[in-house]
């Protein structure tokens, strides 16, 4: 039989769009033709990149990141082994198209094998800032490896599951809930001018994940920051009909994808009625649910259905935490009361709370059963979460348990 050559993925990235102050861009993402490689070698044929994924030293001035681990613009999964990358689907997803839209001072470069955009940011002195964006089929060691991945790029020590809750938050993107976490650190004999702080977020939806990351010089990243969040709102997979096929009209030779199935989730614990226009889609394995909901100016939610032994940490420290997730700071005990809601769902009475952030805003309901809290999460941008909230009731009211106490 003939063996399956593991080919690296050429991407080029096309503007679509009319230019204005703050553009929206669309690109076609394409895989180029099987490339020759070495049976057993995920890398063989990857520009930029030796046998065995090693990455060779700074390419030429042209890249003011050259020499530093995960910025040369070659490899944003700089640190993975090949095993790893092998696990995760033998590097890239598949071809993406999608849309994004760019603060108008980000200076587009050139796409390269790893990645699916990248833009530079300049400030004074000297200083640089780079973005990107790119995809692996899967998180290679799960979340918490890759935040410490990153935050062993700038010489920071491990994080360990508490801590990492501690220090992240929630970000919305068009490909899911991302978790979103901020580094600061030197490693020796880097140039603060270009390296000292790293911003990043990363989303699982499906069988891929999704890495958003700004890294360079700490003072300019931190002025960067929300416009950096709202980039990564504004990335999302390209509606078929804006992208056309190579010879075609636009809209022609585009089959647009069947909307998802409303089918019951997770083990049959429990069901709900699923609200019109709401979906059930692929999410985190981490979840028993996880549902898509848009809005009518086509912007994006995501509630996400979970469970766990105990309380949890009890009502305030969840509270707090997903008041951390949207950028609000934590309540006292004493305002807990009036933060919270009730709603009845047949025996059952689901707690609630619906909190704003300067982003995004977080509606969730908890109750317990079984042994177990059970979260329903709705995060999206506050006028989405807003106009769906009644939906989101008729939602939370629906709720039956099936197993017993």
């Amino acid at each position: 039989m003939k063996s399956t050559l593991l080919s690296s993925g050429l991407f080029a990235l096309a503007l679509v769009s009319c230019k204005q102050d703050k553009e929206i861009k669309v690109y076609r993402v394409a895989k180029e033709a099987p490339a020759g490689s070495a049976a057993g070698d995920p890398h063989a044929g990857m520009p930029g990149m030796m046998p065995g994924g090693v990455i060779p030293g700074a390419a030429d001035g042209a890249d003011p990141h050259a020499g530093i681990p995960g910025m040369d613009g070659k490899d944003p999964h700089a640190g993975l082994t090949p095993e790893q990358l092998a696990a995760a689907g033998t590097a890239m997803a598949p071809a993406q198209n999608f849309s994004d839209s760019p603060p108008a001072h980000w200076k587009k470069q050139p796409p390269s094998a790893m990645l699916l955009a990248k833009y530079q940011i300049q400030g004074e002195d000297g200083a640089t800032v780079d973005v990107t964006f790119s995809t692996l089929r899967s998180a290679p060691g799960g979340l918490l490896a890759n935040i410490n991945r990153w935050r062993g790029q700038l010489g920071q020590e491990s994080f360990d599951d508490a801590s990492l809750k501690e220090n992240s938050r929630t970000v919305v993107s068009g490909f899911g809930d991302a978790v979103f976490v901020e580094i600061e650190g030197l490693i020796p004999n880097a140039d603060p001018k270009k390296d000292g702080r790293l911003i990043g977020a990363i989303a699982e939806s499906g069988p891929s994940a999704w890495f958003f990351k700004l890294r360079g010089n700490a003072a300019l990243a931190a002025a960067e920051r929300e416009n950096f969040i709202n980039w990564i709102a504004s990335v999302k997979p390209a509606e078929p009909s804006k992208v056309p096929m190579h010879g075609t009209a636009p809209g022609e030779g585009v089959t647009p994808p069947k909307e998802a199935a409303v089918v019951p989730a997770g083990d049959g614990s429990v069901t709900w009625q699923l609200p019109d226009g709401w979906a059930v889609v692929k999410g985190s394995s981490a979840r028993y649910a996880t549902i898509a909901i848009t809005g009518a100016d086509a912007s994006k939610g995501e509630l996400a259905v979970t469970h766990f032994p105990g309380d949890v940490g009890g009502d305030l420290a969840n509270v707090n935490r997903w008041r951390a997730q949207i950028g609000l700071p934590p309540i006292e005990e004493a305002a807990l009361a009036e933060s919270m809601d009730q709603v009845a769902a047949g025996p059952k009475t689901i707690k609630v709370i619906d909190a704003t952030g300067p982003q995004n805003r977080c509606a969730a309901g908890w109750t317990a059963h079984g042994g177990e809290t059970w979260f329903f999460k709705f995060t999206g941008p506050d006028a989405l979460v807003g106009a769906e909230k009644a939906k989101f009731t008729a939602f939370l009211e629906s709720i039956r348990f099936n197993k017993p106490e």
